[in-house]
């Protein structure tokens, strides 16, 4: 039963079934940035968004203190074209990110700046459960194919999440959280940072702990589901150092565990089956400024380790799964070197080389595969042409060739023009192709295909954004097309392992945003997006077009809207309004062993948010969330969140 339950998991190319606001003068609104707003990840260096033509969003550090009690997933689904499916699902659930409708694991995660992955995934797509959000300093989204500077999985886009790093002179300071609320969840977070001589610090410990709810859903409403909690630690390290005056060298570490309470499936209760992720990462980063320019190496080490315990100790239930334990081991090594080049006043080049190295180690109850297969390399060559504010236009020019120990050469190239009117007024337009290699789990399982292509994607964008004078109100509006090519499917067969997986048919998909921000005065500020995707896979049986629209769990349309009030020097208010159309989603029936299409009804969230700063130091927050208490899934047969609240207090000393 729990191999053909794992084939239907590899169809929908997901594991998330194992589970189931300070003053408006602090920019905590993100909804578009401001075209003076100096960003780092569209051309990983320091620039103004006025000089990109690339569509980047930034959630600064303001507005994550806003949201302390909630999660970066649910910070991130309410950003235009994002929907972080499971975010708003018991905790521990897996998070799954659709950018702009693409598939799992077709969004690249960074973390300041660095790739990272699960190298022993089905997918590849890194578990967003290991960041707390109090220990990020920014969140850069940068959307589009950006595979020329990130390489493989950046076909939507990337998410940069920026860490803590300590700035200014202070020796030594301490900042803490303490909250808790619904569900028995209780987060707090501890650190200290500061500077000594040539030396910046910045140590962060957190905790999450709570007893949470049923994942699967008591569609009967009288079988006692049990409720599915977690337990988290997580600790960040960043330590910064001048070598020499043009010299620095940061070190960063992060590790992160977590246990959580799963259930076997949609609408099935398992009381005893659990999950126990841990994530560990290492990193250098050097940095090197010269007269025309800078040269940046990084080092990342990242580790992985996901273990599924389903060992029973009550009486076995005839309509339960069958028991089933995992332990699935990754290893990530990335080394970058690049430099950034001032040719001229307006033209500049981005040159670098990269080298990524995976393996895995899965051991399970129905078999073993050992590093010796699960194991591959890729090297890659870039670089990227600038134009640099020449009378308003600004252009980027780039290309990339990587060399991957399975499936051979991709090229990949982007054009970005765009063009700066009186300084308010920008018009952009986006050329890129992108590419996402197989994973080792696609290549080397026992559902495994050497002959595997990497999915390769064209994408076009273009748009208008418009900020005036003292950013009172700004917008953007974008419209793309992406097509990919060989999409990795999981094919069924008749005989043994009843399963492939194999390239296909075309994934064309296409949609729309709009972004918005007005401060009309110092005490409001309005912010809102509406995110339009449709996408369909093409197929052809028979010489007849037999296309269909498969953007399963991912809505046509969105809306987000966040409404801020200072109501006082020291009370700040806000409230927002999320609405989600309709879906539809895949369900496993464990009864007749077949797939079925369910609809998923539109819904909204009404969210309150209060802020009181008490003292210069201590800040008092609550968080109120679906105060109108809907009934709503995000995935068939899962439970989401009902009426939640956090509340509870912020000290920087």
């Amino acid at each position: 039963m729990k191999k053909k339950i794992f084939i239907v998991a590899a169809v929908l190319f997901s594991n998330h079934l194992l589970a189931q606001h300070k003053p408006p003068a602090q920019a905590t609104d993100s909804t578009v940035s401001n075209l003076d707003e100096v960003v780092i990840t569209a051309n990983k260096y320091p620039q103004k968004q006025s000089s990109t033509g690339k569509v980047l969003t930034v959630i600064p550090r303001a507005q994550l203190e806003n949201n302390t009690g909630r999660t970066l997933m649910q910070v991130l689904n309410e950003q235009a074209g994002v929907i972080i499916n499971g975010s708003q699902n018991a905790p521990g659930t897996n998070q799954t990110v659709y950018m702009r409708g693409a598939a799992a694991a077709n969004t690249l995660i960074l973390v300041d700046g660095v790739p990272v992955n699960d190298a022993a995934g089905i997918t590849g797509a890194f578990d967003l459960n290991h960041f707390a959000i109090d220990q990020i300093e920014r969140v850069e989204i940068l959307k589009g194919a950006q595979s020329v500077l990130y390489g493989s999985d950046a076909v939507a886009g990337v998410i940069n999440i920026i860490t803590k790093k300590q700035s200014g002179n202070k020796k030594a300071g301490f900042n803490a959280v303490a909250a808790g609320g619904t569900y028995g969840t209780f987060k707090g977070t501890a650190g200290v940072s500061g500077t000594v001589d040539a030396v910046t610090y910045n140590l962060q410990y957190s905790k999450l702990s709570s007893n949470g709810f049923s994942a699967a859903q008591d569609i009967a409403g009288n079988k006692n589901f049990d409720k599915d909690g977690i337990n988290q630690d997580a600790i960040g390290l960043n330590i910064t150092a001048k070598a020499t005056k043009n010299w620095q060298l940061r070190f960063t570490g992060r590790y992160n565990q977590y246990k959580a309470d799963v259930d076997d499936g949609a609408l099935i209760d398992d009381k005893n089956n659990i999950i126990k992720n841990k994530n560990f990462q290492a990193g250098l980063h050097s940095l090197y400024q010269f007269t025309k320019g800078t040269f940046t190496v990084n080092l990342n080490l990242n580790n992985t380790v996901r273990k599924l315990d389903d060992a029973r100790n009550v009486p076995e239930d005839p309509n339960d799964y069958d028991p089933y334990n995992a332990t699935y081991k990754g290893n990530s090594l990335f080394g970058e070197a690049y430099t950034n080049l001032n040719l001229h006043e307006h033209i500049g080049l981005l040159i670098g080389a990269d080298f990524r190295k995976q393996k895995a180690n899965i051991q399970s109850t129905y078999g073993n595969l050992g590093d010796d297969s699960l194991h591959a390399s890729q090297v890659s060559g870039y670089a990227s042409f600038l134009v640099k504010s020449l009378g308003g236009f600004n252009a980027e020019i780039g290309s990339r060739f990587t060399h991957h120990s399975a499936f051979g050469t991709a090229i990949t190239y982007s054009i970005n023009p765009s063009y700066l009117i009186n300084k308010k007024l920008k018009l952009f337009a986006n050329i890129a192709t992108g590419f996402k290699a197989p994973t080792l789990y696609n290549l080397a399982s026992e559902y495994g295909n050497t002959k595997l292509k990497p999915e390769k994607s064209n994408s076009y964008e273009a748009g208008i954004q418009y900020a005036n004078t003292g950013n009172t109100f700004n917008m953007r509006v974008t419209y793309f097309n992406r097509t990919i090519n060989d999409v990795i499917i999981f094919k069924s067969l008749f005989v043994a392992p009843y399963g492939q997986y194999d390239n296909a048919d075309k994934q064309q998909d296409n949609g729309l945003e709009l972004e918005a921000g007005f401060h009309p005065s110092e005490k409001w500020s309005i912010t809102a997006n509406y995110a339009f995707v449709n996408g369909k896979i093409k197929t052809t049986t028979q010489g007849k077009d037999t296309s269909f629209y498969n953007l399963y769990r991912r809505p046509k349309n969105a809306i987000n809207t966040t409404i801020g009030y200072q109501a006082t020097k020291k009370l700040y208010t806000s409230i927002g309004l999320r609405w989600v159309d309709k879906r539809q989603d895949v369900y496993f029936n464990p009864t007749t062993y077949g797939t079925e299409i369910k609809d998923l009804k539109a819904y909204y969230n009404t969210d309150i948010y209060a802020a009181y700063q008490a003292s210069p130091a201590i800040k008092i927050f609550v968080d109120l969330h679906n105060i109108t208490n809907q009934l709503y899934f995000d995935l068939y047969g899962y439970n989401s969140r009902r009426f939640n609240f956090m509340a509870g207090v912020n000290v920087n000393l």
